[in-house]
């Protein structure tokens, strides 16, 4: 009899001590189930974002949207405040549903200049000296206009070709490393047609470096007017 006392309170205890781990087993699978079904918000693609888009043109652009998101399938550190992502760029391509996060952002420099043009914009990038190119008074933001000239039998013509251009880029001489590091260029906004007019230009420059039929002229950055001018030549046409 004492043997089969111990024996039924030796199978008491297993059970007892079955049970209880039961019980934390399925309230785990419960807790943990319950954490992956809830959600948070946060920014996700709803439209394909090539990479060097500014994260403020996508938002103009409906292309992020704020989206709940399961636990189970939150990315780390993913954006829930598009607030908090503005003024940056995307630097790796976004497709419908993928999370924006930190590792998929950059700043403005990281930017292409494929993502700073849309439409019928283009970027060209015109090789200047420091002073034809005003390349120490200018910086990305400013409007130009570009002045050419071509020769036409003994006159030089002048015209102005591009009026309130914008830059996109500067280059200076130190920052080339390309010969003897006298010239530098830069990144200009501007239509099909004027890339084709700007590009006719550096073709007929007999300069191997720099354009020297190419000038620059700063816009004012408040009240810059544009008028229709005429092509002018030298010695004047009788």
């Amino acid at each position: 009899m004492p043997t089969l006392n111990r024996n039924i309170v030796i199978s008491l205890a297993l059970a007892l001590a079955a049970a209880a781990a039961l019980f934390f087993y399925t309230s785990k699978v419960r807790t943990s189930a319950e954490k992956d079904a809830s959600t948070v918000s946060v920014v996700v693609a709803s439209h394909e974002i090539p990479a060097g888009t500014a994260v403020d043109d996508a938002e103009a652009k409906g292309w992020l949207a704020t989206e709940p998101v399961r636990q189970s399938s939150l990315a780390d550190n993913a954006v829930t405040d598009i607030a908090s992502a503005r003024g940056e760029v995307v630097t790796q391509t976004l497709y419908p549903g993928d999370q924006l996060t930190p590792y998929r952002l950059g700043d403005t420099g990281a930017q292409t200049l494929s993502g700073k043009v849309t439409g019928n914009f283009r970027s060209i990038r015109v090789p200047f000296n420091p002073n034809s190119g005003l390349l120490n008074d200018i910086q990305p933001g400013d409007h130009v206009d570009v002045i050419t000239s071509y020769r036409k039998g003994d006159s030089v013509y002048t015209q102005l070709a591009v009026p309130n251009a914008q830059v996109l880029s500067v280059q200076t001489p130190d920052e080339t490393g390309v010969g003897n590091g006298s010239n530098g260029s830069i990144a200009l906004e501007v239509t099909e047609q004027q890339a084709m007019v700007i590009a006719n230009a550096l073709a007929s420059s007999d300069s191997g470096g720099a354009s020297n039929n190419i000038w620059l002229a700063v816009a004012g950055s408040t009240g810059a007017t544009y008028e229709p001018i005429k092509p002018f030549s030298f010695p004047p046409e009788q």
